[in-house]
């Protein structure tokens, strides 16, 4: 009855089973898998905020596909903060970074066509491109000391793949925190226009890079030889994912972003998803979340610092460190498996990812950096003492 499109039903892994069962046995869970903001004492929506919202105009209904004017020139002069300035002709606006996604898919490949995603991130790409019809191939992003793109492996999925339309980026990447080098970013505009295929670069915590890392951190906003659409949105720069915001940004040859603003507006009127009280809104909103970034990127700080003090103190157990994001990665010994460390944490009241789950080889685990400072310490010292113990499950 349902459509292919959609996931098969699978079992639960042994992870997921086993945090199901402590969670209902009441157990005592510090979870660093965790980024809600608004659950973490981070959300940036407050009061004046959320006042902005009750705007009497928010009344009328008088949709523009693209997004009102005024907002989407709130978002063309926040934009400004990390590139040149930004016509506002040049933003669309849409619910999340998901529905940029989709509309994306929608406007760049027909059914069976194929982007390429990198490998390890979020596993957000592949369901979307699924249910649009869209294939995906991978391409690695690896560690040598720091996190870069395998070259090699974007050249031979470029040439392996039939019909790709676009090539994904995101940065940082969630969850290595890696973000594209200069000459990394140069490397990849020459391949997209060689073969000519659009860029989508996925930006969402380009506002929250790490200490000691140059800012801003690199965006493909700006002059682009290829068709290149930069996402972003509340959830992530302003700490509001109950507002549901995003926006896709247009770079590129003048006639190719004419050809996708008119594609993306057709699309968008198609959906009309955006609210108007929280485009109304939007001036407000963007202008508070300054506050949320320096409480996020204070909080993130705390937490790589306790976090290379326990791997320096330990020295089994290798931070390998990124350039911004919510998110790290850990190198455990590889006496045993991610999963199986994993699980060892979660027997001991800690919650973390496998790095399976992003598509990481090895002993890895993902750790959530957003957790508040006691609790935090709390999980280091459980997770020291699983380290200590080895791994009995």
């Amino acid at each position: 009855m349902l459509s292919r499109r959609l996931p098969s039903i699978s079992e639960p892994n042994a992870w997921t089973r086993a945090l199901t069962a402590r969670r209902a046995a009441g157990a005592d869970l510090v979870d660093l898998t965790e980024s809600n903001p608004t659950r973490l004492g981070l959300g940036g929506a407050g009061p004046a905020e959320l006042a902005a919202l009750a705007d009497p105009a928010g009344g009328r209904y008088e949709p523009d596909p693209r997004g009102l004017p005024a907002a989407r020139a709130a978002v063309a002069a926040d934009a400004s903060r990390r590139c040149a300035a930004l016509d506002h002709e040049d933003v669309v606006l849409t619910a999340s970074t998901s529905e940029a996604y989709a509309h994306l898919f929608r406007l760049l490949a027909d059914p069976g066509d194929a982007v390429l995603a990198p490998a390890p991130s979020y596993p957000l790409v592949e369901p979307i491109a699924a249910l649009e019809g869209v294939r995906v191939a991978t391409y690695r992003i690896v560690w040598d000391g720091r996190w870069h793109v395998d070259r090699a492996s974007l050249e031979a999925a470029m040439t392996a793949t039939p019909r790709v339309r676009a090539i994904v980026v995101v940065q940082p990447n969630h969850p290595t925190g890696s973000c594209l080098a200069p000459d990394e970013s140069a490397w990849l505009e020459t391949l997209a226009e060689r073969h000519g295929v659009a860029l989508i670069s996925d930006e969402v915590f380009a506002d929250f890079p790490w200490p000691g890392v140059r800012e801003p951190l690199p965006t493909l906003q700006g002059a682009r030889r290829a068709p290149t659409f930069v996402l972003g949105g509340l959830s992530k720069s302003c700490g509001m994912p109950q507002l549901k915001l995003g926006w896709i940004l247009l770079a590129g040859p003048c006639t190719a972003r004419a050809q996708a603003r008119a594609g993306l507006e057709w699309i968008a009127d198609l959906f009309l998803s955006v609210g108007t009280p929280v485009q109304l809104a939007l001036p407000e909103l963007l202008a508070a979340g300054a506050g949320f970034r320096d409480r996020a990127r204070r909080r993130v700080a705390d937490a790589l610092a306790r976090l290379e003090s326990f791997a320096a103190e330990r020295g089994d157990v290798d931070l390998l460190r990124g350039e911004g994001g919510w998110s790290a990665v850990l190198r455990l010994p590889a006496r045993h498996s991610g999963e199986a460390w994993a699980l060892a944490l979660l027997e001991r009241g800690v919650v973390v990812h496998p790095g399976h789950f992003y598509d990481l080889d090895g002993p890895h685990l993902v750790v959530g950096l957003l957790q508040p400072p006691d609790r935090f310490d709390e999980a280091l010292r459980r997770a020291g003492a699983a380290l200590a113990e080895g791994c009995h499950v």
